[in-house]
């Protein structure tokens, strides 16, 4: 009886490579049908991670706290108006008072002009007021501040050392256009 090469255990002439054709046919016929979607799946996977990300990063910029305005006003009087009420509002409750404030024009800068205090109390107060002068609304960037002390502590009568401070800001002076109030 005779069996055939293939049951015999024994290798048969070129069934290898015939069996390699029909594999790679089958891989091509394989990549030919789901080539094309798998590509897709692919891509869109890439955009909804860059979507995502996208997403984060407006989070985040949402999350951050608008910044303050800068201290501004439509002429260099009204500026110093808004200045003073500034340091009014935050030496109330204090222990300061606001011995002077004007503006001084800088030539080179005229519509970033000047703006200097002298100021006294305590140095809780002073430094709580110079605190919130540059961290509220509106914003106000202090160029120079100097510190002196004009009476030390005094025990025995029970008062506090006496401090000085003079102080330079900038603010910004734009005019209205037409007559119109600027925008806040």
């Amino acid at each position: 009886m005779m069996v055939p090469p293939a049951l015999s255990g024994r290798p048969v002439p070129g069934g290898r490579a015939l069996a390699l054709a029909l594999l790679g046919l089958v891989l091509a016929g394989g990549i030919a049908v789901l080539g094309g979607p798998v590509a897709d799946l692919l891509a869109a996977r890439e955009q909804i991670a860059d979507a995502r990300s996208r997403l984060a990063r407006m989070r985040e910029a949402a999350a951050r706290p608008a910044p303050a305005a800068p201290l501004w006003a439509a002429d260099g009087p009204a500026l110093l108006a808004a200045f003073r009420a500034r340091l009014d509002g935050l030496a109330a409750g204090r222990a300061v008072l606001i011995d002077a404030a004007r503006l001084e024009i800088d030539p080179a800068r005229p519509g970033a002009p000047r703006l200097a205090a002298e100021l006294r109390g305590s140095a809780e107060g002073l430094h709580g007021l110079l605190q919130d002068l540059e961290g509220g609304s509106p914003q106000v960037a202090i160029a120079r501040a100097e510190l002196a002390v004009l009476r030390p502590a005094e025990a025995e009568a029970e008062r506090p050392t006496l401090m000085r401070l003079a102080l330079a800001v900038r603010g910004l002076v734009i005019p209205a256009a037409d007559g119109a109030e600027a925008p806040r």
